[in-house]
């Protein structure tokens, strides 16, 4: 490399510009190519390169590949990374004996949901060859989305990664959130992810892609770089757990300010999912670390006043919507008349007109078939009339905003109880793990783990959830991250359950580095 530079700096001074430009673009490219082949040859880059793909570029359509759109198969960045990681993992099982898979811990319930999206198909052969290319567009997804849970158990076999890919999620988190709060409070409605186009020269942005304009009690509702207000408060709630968990784990007050950004990026969106969803870790936290938990309260009126002083009317418009006029569950169930028929406008109007006029019509066990509801965004791409007219006629199903009332539809009360054990099992095992390792500083990462998941549980009854790959795309790794911990070894007990943060030497301890203990003074010799 020092020859190439010397070649380059004599051609300069010779004059000979053009040979020095052959020898700069070839030496950056071997210096590319070296840097491609170290990332790819440590499977932690990768697994942290895609947690940031996945929070800090938009994926709902907003950024494509350039040429794929006339293909009909949009290629996000997401979608390239995620493709990396599983077809590289199947072709180092092949080639690298160092590379072995490992079953996951819960294969039981992944392996009855894929079975019930195979038999939904079954069942639903005419329906299926209908919608044909939706249909293999969400089962080539599927199966990537899968296979990252089988790659993480597999790659991951110590602590330290699991503790690195958190502390990438809550560090791009962060910038979602501040992303969330600049479009919010600024009067242009600025979001910094729509620039992103700059530093992505091989994508194409497609604004349109990006959701309309939203208003909840006369408050803006940002986006930032999730699909939909919604997924933006879910993405926020889920991400707080796993902050928490890396200022306790870091012992570094730094991480600590992670949770108001992220508290505020939940605000910012004016959903009323990403306030259940912090309930939901609260409780988690409360349930497993009560003692610590509570000793927290104090916290809570700085973080209050920061809100009320950044977002002035935040927390009160969070809880009028909470609290609206007539009662929440009256408005949920509220319906209207367009050109003369009635339409479910609210997520439980939409509840018994979908399970007798869409439910009982098709399977009970297996649905109407995975990927045959096209609903929402099919025209994101197309600004045209004629493109957006011919997408709308392709939505054959209602926005439901109910995940668990999808995955009934879909694949049945199959596929319904094969995710209902899924979420059971993981925070089963969690859970008990988390009380085998209560007195160690380790010992809050299943506690942060389990409230994540069971944030995503909660929360996907309150939206399509499936159908937001950012927030899916956090649960599926949190899941490989959580079989890998159950495969690890238990740590050494710290031995003080009465700090949420230990001190200093016992830190350094339970991290395996020699504790720091004083030395006693010597006794006086005896006369």
């Amino acid at each position: 490399m020092g020859a190439v530079i010397a070649l380059i700096t004599l051609s300069v001074a010779a004059g000979q510009v053009k040979v020095a430009e052959v020898l700069a673009a070839g030496l950056c490219g071997y210096i590319l190519a070296l840097a491609l082949v170290n990332v790819l040859g440590h499977w932690s880059w990768l697994i942290y390169g895609l947690g940031a793909i996945d929070i800090m570029i938009p994926e709902d359509d907003r950024y494509t590949l350039h040429g794929t759109g006339s293909t009909g198969f949009q290629l996000e960045p997401y979608r390239i990374m995620l493709m990396v990681m599983v077809l590289g993992w199947i072709a180092a099982i092949m080639v690298d004996p160092r590379v072995k898979p490992r079953k996951t811990k819960f294969g039981g319930p992944l392996l009855l949901i894929s079975a019930a999206m195979v038999g939904s198909e079954v069942f639903n052969a005419g329906r299926v060859d209908v919608l044909s290319s939706f249909v293999l567009k969400a089962l080539f997804l599927v199966v990537f989305l899968f296979g990252l849970v089988f790659v993480l158990a597999s790659v991951i076999d110590k602590r330290k990664t699991i503790d690195r890919l958190l502390a990438v999620l809550v560090a791009a988190g962060c910038v979602e959130g501040i992303g969330a709060i600049i479009q919010r409070v600024t009067p242009s409605r600025f979001n910094i992810f729509d620039h992103m186009h700059r530093i992505l020269p091989m994508f194409t942005f497609n604004l349109s892609a990006e959701s309309g304009a939203m208003l909840r009690n006369g408050h803006f509702r940002a986006v930032s770089s999730a699909g939909h207000p919604i997924e933006l408060s879910c993405v926020m709630a889920m991400l707080t757990p796993l902050a928490a968990y890396v200022a306790i784990r870091t012992g570094r007050k730094i991480w600590w300010g992670a949770i108001p950004i992220l508290i505020l990026g939940n605000l910012s969106s004016g959903s009323r999912t990403g306030m259940i969803g912090l309930l939901v870790v609260l409780l988690v936290f409360v349930s497993l670390r009560p003692r610590q938990t509570l000793s927290c309260w104090p916290a809570l009126i700085p973080t209050l006043l920061v809100i009320q002083i950044v977002m002035p009317g935040a927390i009160s418009g969070t809880i009028s919507a909470f609290f609206p006029k007539g009662g929440l569950l009256a408005q949920q169930s509220q319906t209207f008349a367009s050109h003369g028929q009635v339409q479910q406008a609210s997520r439980l109007s939409r509840l018994g007109p979908q399970l007798s006029g869409v439910f009982a019509k098709h399977n009970e066990f297996f649905g109407e078939g995975y990927g045959t509801r096209v609903i929402g965004r099919t025209s994101t791409t197309d600004t045209t009339l004629v493109g957006s007219a011919q997408a709308a006629a392709q939505d054959n199903a209602q926005i439901l905003d109910d995940q668990w009332l999808g995955n009934l539809l879909d694949t049945g009360l199959v596929g319904f109880v094969a995710w209902l054990w899924l979420f059971i099992r993981v925070i089963r095992r969690l859970v008990r793990r988390a009380r085998l390792e209560r007195g160690t500083t380790e010992g809050w990462l299943p506690v942060a783990l389990c409230a994540a998941i069971a944030c995503y549980m909660i929360s996907a009854y309150f939206y399509d959830a499936w159908g937001f790959i950012q927030g899916s795309l956090i649960m599926l790794m949190l899941l490989g991250c959580s079989s890998a911990l159950l495969y690890m070894p238990l740590p050494s007990p710290v031995g003080d359950r009465r700090l949420i943060m230990p001190r200093v030497g016992r830190a350094a301890d339970s991290a395996g580095r020699a504790p720091v203990h004083p030395v006693p003074a010597p006794r006086p010799a005896a006369s």
